[in-house]
């Protein structure tokens, strides 16, 4: 019964991350679709655009990079003052997070709702800045749960860890066990298991990226609606999941 549990709490955290993952993703083609070709949660990509602004003197382009840059910053910042505290692994804390990311895109959908199609200043910096706020805040919480090879907000780094860990199965076996993140927290228990996770978060963001797109080319009003349901079935995971071990790891590591 025991092993039963933890495997469909195992379960609930992998759908979890791929849900984070799928967000993201939403997020980033809605952003740069709606919000002048700008990334909000990939900031490798919007660096770039950044860089490209400057350098050709578009002042309006390279001020919207900087207020998706100033956006994630903040949420990362936020994000760390909810979840870095003494407990490890999913607490309140986590919930909480995962909570404040979810009103925010709400925030956000309702104002893509109001504004229709076209964003006009200052609009179009606050939508810039909530959903950069709300990706930064993402990312330090998963940041926080210290899932090796596992990021939702930016896609590169999953694909390099999915590369060593295919290197490093090849050389050692892929059925070797390996350690995970934080105490009471293991997600994956051989590197097989590591790699059918990561590629599961990479395939997540980008199918759902494919998905935002379809939607924006058939139906751009129903847009909002994809990143906030996933979110939303994010929190009520946290809500109803709290008695599985990988959910309340940090009270028991605190007992």
């Amino acid at each position: 019964m025991k092993s039963r549990t933890h495997y469909t709490s195992s379960v609930w955290f992998d759908i979890m991350l791929i849900l984070l993952a799928s967000v993201a993703g939403s997020v980033d083609v809605m952003s740069y679709y709606r919000l002048d070709h700008v990334f909000t949660a990939n900031m490798t990509g919007n660096t770039i655009l950044l860089g490209l602004a400057i350098g050709q003197g578009k002042v309006a382009s390279s001020l919207h990079s900087l207020a998706a840059l100033a956006g994630f910053f903040t949420g990362a910042v936020a994000g760390a003052l909810i979840v870095e505290n003494k407990k490890k692994g999913w607490s309140y804390y986590i919930t909480l997070s995962v909570g404040i990311e979810c009103f925010i895109i709400f925030i956000l959908a309702l104002i893509w709702f109001e504004s229709g199609a076209t964003m006009r200043n200052p609009i179009l910096y606050i939508s810039i800045l909530l959903s950069a706020i709300a990706m930064g805040i993402q990312s330090a919480t998963i940041r926080h749960l210290n899932i090796p090879g596992v990021v939702t907000t930016f896609i590169t780094g999953t694909i390099t860890s999915i590369g060593m860990s295919a290197v490093s199965g090849l050389r050692s076996g892929f059925k070797k066990k390996v350690k995970d993140g934080l105490p009471q927290l293991p997600v994956t228990k051989n590197l097989e298991q590591r790699i059918e996770l990561q590629v599961m978060v990479f395939s997540a963001y980008g199918l759902t990226a494919v998905l935002t797109g379809w939607i924006e080319y058939h139906g751009a009003t129903l847009l909002p609606v994809l990143p906030l349901v996933l979110i939303l079935f994010v929190l009520v995971i946290c809500v109803v999941q709290p008695q599985n071990a990988h959910f309340d790891a940090g009270q028991n590591h605190q007992q």
